[in-house]
């Protein structure tokens, strides 16, 4: 298809789009003796959104449904505004990333900007309904997910895991933290997780989290490794963790193969001695243990002992 008829298709899109949006809109508007049959009109707006889904026109089925948001906002459905104000904010989203991966992101982000306040919307009511925790929790998810890991970014993925502390909105958090540099605060996360796994959860729960405490284990070693702390500064706990790789010893990890735990150990070994040498000939054998996270981490240990 040309340029030109591209255009063509864009502008009959967009034409459509506000002729019938309008046709709706219009029956909103107060007749004298006559209320406007809001119900209808939500109806209405949810078949249009539905419409352009189908069509993948996503920007105007987000403004669809932000629209029967409005109207069930205006007969106090609170239920249905924040559902409604949910898909609204995800067609924005999937209308960004489309926009994003051929290129056409608009200076203004206008469907990324659309998205948040709609989610944020959407946040906001569910604050004001019991519940709702695992609803706020989720949309909280998808508002930091789409920030990105800045100020707030963070703010929105710690609300998502104080209201419901899932592994994965944990995880995220933790993402962020390392991302932006702030290594005691991962630090601090991690092993918040680790205790609430170990001492709120039955020995037969705990099981099933094996590569999480695995994962995290791993983790903070690299994150210890990096802050290096003084023995006093750190909890009993973290303590204890260090010292399970500080010594030459065959004892085994649990959720841990050997081969990874002596490499590990080896690594602890040659940060305390600041062997240098050692440090870089342990990075390529540890690398395929390592998920990408953990990776930045062991390169950023690397970085460290190379200024010392």
């Amino acid at each position: 298809m040309s340029l030109q008829d591209q255009n063509y298709q864009k502008t009959s899109h967009r034409n459509d789009f506000l002729s019938r949006y309008h046709i709706i809109s219009n029956k909103l508007k107060k007749r004298f003796l006559r209320k406007p049959n809001v119900s209808e009109a939500s109806e209405q707006f949810e078949a249009l959104a539905v419409s352009f889904e189908q069509k993948e026109l996503d920007q105007y089925a987000g403004w669809c449904w932000l629209a029967a948001a409005r109207c069930q906002a205006t007969l106090e459905n609170q239920i249905s505004e924040i559902n409604l104000l949910a898909r609204a904010g995800c067609q924005f989203i999937i209308a960004n990333k489309k926009n994003k991966d051929i290129g056409c992101l608009s200076i203004n982000k206008e469907d990324l900007q659309a998205a948040i306040n709609a989610l944020n919307h959407a946040l906001t009511r569910c604050n004001n309904q019991q519940g709702f925790e695992v609803l706020s929790s989720g949309l909280a998810m998808k508002l930091s997910m789409n920030l990105g890991a800045n100020s707030e970014g963070i703010e929105y993925i710690r609300k998502a895991a104080h209201s419901n502390p899932s592994v994965q909105a944990i995880n995220i958090l933790v993402s962020y933290y390392i991302k932006q540099g702030d290594y005691v605060s991962a630090l601090q996360v991690l092993t918040e997780l680790v205790e609430m796994i170990e001492n709120h959860l039955g020995s037969r729960a705990i099981s099933n989290y094996k590569n999480v405490l695995h994962k995290c284990e791993i983790s903070r070693v690299l994150l210890l490794l990096i802050l290096q702390p003084t023995p006093q500064r750190l909890a009993p706990s973290l303590v204890q963790l260090l010292e399970k790789y500080a010594w030459a010893e065959d004892s085994p990890v649990p959720n841990m193969m050997e081969d990874e735990m002596l490499l590990l150990q080896s690594l602890v070994l040659a940060c305390q001695s600041h062997d240098y040498e050692a440090l870089l000939a342990l990075e390529s054998e540890l690398w395929p243990f390592f998920d990408s996270e953990q990776k930045e981490l062991l390169q950023s240990l690397v970085q460290t002992f190379s200024k010392a």
